[in-house]
């Protein structure tokens, strides 16, 4: 019923526990895929391990091709009725599938399911719960009353920011991810992207339980290079604001086109890089209008030009 997959990146350390929360879940009717991103570790050995003694895991061996490459090479293995993420320095609480799977069984419209996170370091210490959008925000906002977290609408709280945090967190039905594909070439934000494009068209809903554990440590993917980061923040939402654009705008009602507005300025904050967002949204809907199908991939596939903007970046 569920595909977990799991892209392995040299992370020896933790692997053995990420497989484990798999292993030990209280619903068992899953299968595991493991695509190991040329990790240079022990990593292999380790998978190549379970996969031995367990004839649901299958383990996968590619060249370093980035984190969404591996992640969409599990995806269409999958065979799966629901599919789902594991990095591999996270945990799945013991009940996680069986608790998504009760929501997916109850309400039907819903297609995407993410839930709180238990945020623990390298020595498996807890550093708090994220509970979805009502804290530990990724970046500051400062009038969070007035904002979209405000409201409990979930598509646009994850259109203010990746609140779910990782792609961990989202557990999607099969449907879903053949409407709107698998994740992009983006190194930071994938997860923000894939969340918004399932939230565009599907219901999506926060389960108010930690069950899942993310790893915190020095060597987090978000760490490493702070300029990109901030530049695909700025891609994500030029990318997809228009999906939103019914909703924050359902009419033309002056009342509502005021606080439609109000509530935009007190939700983005592009940390000082509001002339890209502007430059990469001009360009991309100028790009559709003249027919160009998915212009804002341009940017993931031309990494000359990407490098060009990042020097206007602002970290």
């Amino acid at each position: 019923m569920f595909s977990v997959v799991i892209p392995s990146y040299n992370h020896a350390r933790f692997i053995n526990r990420c497989i484990d929360s798999v292993l030990n879940q209280s619903m068992q009717d899953w299968e595991l895929i493991v695509i190991d991103d040329g990790s240079s570790d022990n990593s292999n050995e380790i998978i190549a391990d379970y996969a031995t003694q367990n004839n649901r895991i299958t383990h996968v061996r590619q060249t370093n091709q980035g984190a969404h490459a591996a992640i969409n090479r599990g995806l269409a293995i999958a065979r799966g009725e629901f599919l789902t993420i594991l990095n591999s320095d996270d945990e799945f609480s013991h009940d996680r599938l069986a608790s998504c799977l009760r929501v997916f069984g109850a309400e039907p419209d819903v297609g995407l399911v993410s839930s709180w996170i238990d945020v623990i370091d390298s020595e498996n210490n807890s550093l708090g719960v994220k509970m979805g959008w009502e804290n530990m925000e990724p970046w500051p906002i400062a009038n969070k009353a007035a904002s979209f977290a405000g409201t409990d609408d979930y598509s646009l709280n994850a259109l203010m920011s990746n609140f779910v945090s990782t792609t961990s967190n989202m557990v999607f039905r099969r449907e879903l991810y053949e409407a709107i594909g698998g994740m992009r070439n983006l190194r930071f934000a994938h997860d923000w992207d894939f969340l918004l494009r399932a939230c565009a068209t599907f219901q999506a809903k926060s389960i108010p339980e930690p069950l899942m554990r993310y790893r915190i440590h020095g060597n987090n993917t978000i760490s490493s290079n702070r300029k990109w980061m901030l530049f695909e923040i700025c891609w994500v939402l030029a990318a997809n604001l228009d999906l939103f654009a019914a909703k924050l705008m359902p009419n033309l009602s002056l009342d509502y086109f005021k606080n439609s507005h109000f509530k935009m300025l007190e939700s983005f904050n592009l940390q000082s890089n509001d002339n890209i967002f502007w430059v990469l949204y001009w360009h991309i809907n100028r790009a559709r209008q003249m027919g160009l199908s998915n212009p804002e991939e341009i940017y993931l596939h031309d990494n000359d030009f990407r490098q060009l903007l990042l020097k206007f970046i602002q970290d």
